[in-house]
C-alpha cells in the first residue's frame, strides 16, 4: 500500500502538490468564516449581505476558472503556480484594507480564484497528467495539504486574531504563502518528474492514451453530465451543512462548540481516506469506485438527519471525512482516465468550475427552503436519499458503458 520508492523519487513534486492545496486553504470557506464576524463588523454588513457578497464573488470565480484553468495546458508548472501563489498572497494583503462592499467584493473573488481555484486545480492537475500507475498515490498527497489546512489552519488563525488581530492575521498569512511556499513550490517544480518508477510499462502507458478528449467533445458527451450528478454531492452537501451548521446544532440543543471538537474528527478521518484511496484508485482505478465513494456520505447524512443525540454528529463528521478523502483521490484521477491527459486542464477547469459554483449556491438553496418552511433535517434526508439513487445509476452506468468497465 505504501511505495516509499515512489515518495523518496518524486519527494519534490509531491511535496510542491502539497503546499499548494495548503495554501489554498486561506481561500476555503473553512478559513474565511473563521474572520466572518470581525469583516462584518469592521465594514458594516448583515448576515444577509454578506452571505450574498460571498455568493457572486463565489459565482465570479467560477465563471473565471472557466478561461483561466486551462492556463495548466499552456503554461509550464512551476511558473503557473509561482503566479497563482504570489496572487493569492495578494488577495490575502488586500483584506487588511478592503474597507467597503465593493473592496471585499474583489478580495474575496481573488482569494476564492487563487485559492480554492487555481491554487487546488494545477496541483491535481499536475498529478493527474504527470503520472499513470501511481496517479492516485500522487494526487492523494497532494491533496493532504488541503487536510493538513483543515486541522491547523483554525487554530492558528484564532491564535494570531486573539494576540494581533485579525487584520495582520491576513498580512502574515500573505506573507507566508509569497515569501516561503511561492519560492519553495518554485524551487521544487525546477525539473521534470520521474514516471518510470517501478515498472518499464508504466512511462509508455503514460504517453499511449487511446484518445484524447478536448472540452467541447467533454461538454457533448451525456457520460459527463451523469457523472457530475454525483461528482457535485460531495461540495455542494458538506459546504451547505457546515455553512448551516450553527443552526442544526440550534434545533437539536446540541452545544454550539460542538462542531468546533468535530471538525478534527472530519480532517483526521479526511486524511485517512486519502492515503487509501490513492492506493484503490491505482489497484482498481477510478471508474470501478465510482458507485462506492459516496455511500458513507450518504449514510452520515442519514444519520444526522434522523439521529438526536450528539453523537451523531460525530458519525457524520466521521462518514463525511471519509467520501471526501475518497472523492479527492477519485475524481483527479477520474477525468484523466476517461478522457486523456492533453486537455485535461481545460476539462478540469470546467469540472472545478461547476465545482466552485455548487459551493456558492448551497448555503443560499438550503437558507431559502429553512425559510420556506422545509426543515434542514427533512432537506439533508432527502439528499441521503438522493445520494443512495445517485450510487445506483452509477453502478447501473459503470456496466453499461465500456469506458467505465
Amino acid at each position: 500500500m505504501l511505495n516509499f520508492n515512489f515518495y523518496k523519487k518524486n519527494i519534490n513534486f509531491l511535496s510542491a502538490g502539497f503546499f499548494l492545496t495548503f495554501a489554498a486553504s486561506i481561500g476555503q470557506t473553512f478559513y474565511i468564516a473563521i474572520f466572518a464576524n470581525d469583516i462584518k463588523d469592521e465594514i458594516g454588513l448583515t448576515h444577509g449581505s454578506f452571505g450574498g457578497l460571498y455568493t457572486i464573488a463565489t459565482l465570479m470565480s467560477a465563471f473565471v476558472m472557466l478561461w483561466l484553468g486551462k492556463t495548466v495546458d499552456i503554461f509550464k508548472t512551476q511558473y503557473l503556480a509561482f503566479i497563482a501563489l504570489i496572487c493569492l498572497a495578494l488577495a490575502s494583503f488586500f483584506v487588511t484594507v478592503a474597507a467597503s462592499f465593493y473592496t471585499l467584493l474583489i478580495t474575496i473573488f481573488l482569494l476564492r480564484l487563487f485559492g480554492q481555484g487555481m491554487s487546488t486545480h494545477i496541483a491535481t492537475t499536475f498529478m493527474a497528467k504527470t503520472y499513470s500507475k501511481t496517479r492516485g498515490k500522487a494526487i492523494s498527497v497532494s491533496v493532504l495539504g488541503r487536510a493538513a489546512g483543515e486541522m491547523f489552519m483554525p487554530a492558528i488563525a484564532i491564535i494570531l486574531i486573539t494576540t494581533v488581530g485579525w487584520r495582520v492575521t491576513w498580512t502574515i498569512s500573505g506573507a507566508v504563502i509569497l515569501f516561503i511556499i511561492a519560492p519553495l513550490c518554485f524551487y521544487l517544480l525546477r525539473t521534470i518528474p520521474s514516471i518510470d518508477l517501478e515498472n518499464k510499462s508504466d512511462k509508455q502507458e503514460f504517453i499511449d492514451v487511446a484518445k484524447h478528449y478536448n472540452r467541447l467533445e467533454v461538454a457533448k458527451d451525456k457520460l459527463f453530465y451523469i457523472l457530475m450528478l454525483g461528482i457535485l454531492v460531495p461540495p455542494f452537501i458538506t459546504t451547505g451543512i457546515f455553512f448551516h451548521s450553527i443552526h442544526i446544532l440550534e434545533i437539536k440543543n446540541w452545544p454550539i462548540e460542538t462542531y468546533a471538537y468535530t471538525m478534527p474528527l472530519f480532517s483526521l478521518f479526511l486524511i485517512i481516506s486519502v492515503l487509501f484511496s490513492g492506493w484503490a484508485v491505482d489497484r482498481w482505478s477510478a471508474v470501478k469506485l465510482l458507485p462506492l465513494y459516496l455511500i458513507p456520505l450518504a449514510t452520515g447524512v442519514l444519520i444526522l438527519s434522523i439521529g438526536n443525540n450528539i453523537v451523531t454528529i460525530y458519525f457524520f463528521m466521521a462518514f463525511a471525512g471519509i467520501t471526501t478523502g475518497l472523492a479527492t483521490a477519485i475524481t483527479g484521477a477520474l477525468w484523466a482516465e476517461l478522457y486523456g491527459i492533453k486537455y485535461l486542464g481545460s476539462i478540469k477547469s470546467m469540472v472545478m468550475a461547476y465545482v466552485v459554483a455548487s459551493t456558492a449556491i448551497a448555503p443560499g438553496i438550503i437558507g431559502f427552503l429553512i425559510d420556506f418552511g422545509i426543515s434542514i433535517e427533512n432537506q439533508i434526508f432527502i439528499f441521503s436519499i438522493y445520494i443512495y439513487i445517485i450510487s445506483i445509476i452509477f453502478l447501473i452506468v459503470r456496466k453499461s458503458d465500456k469506458r467505465l468497465q
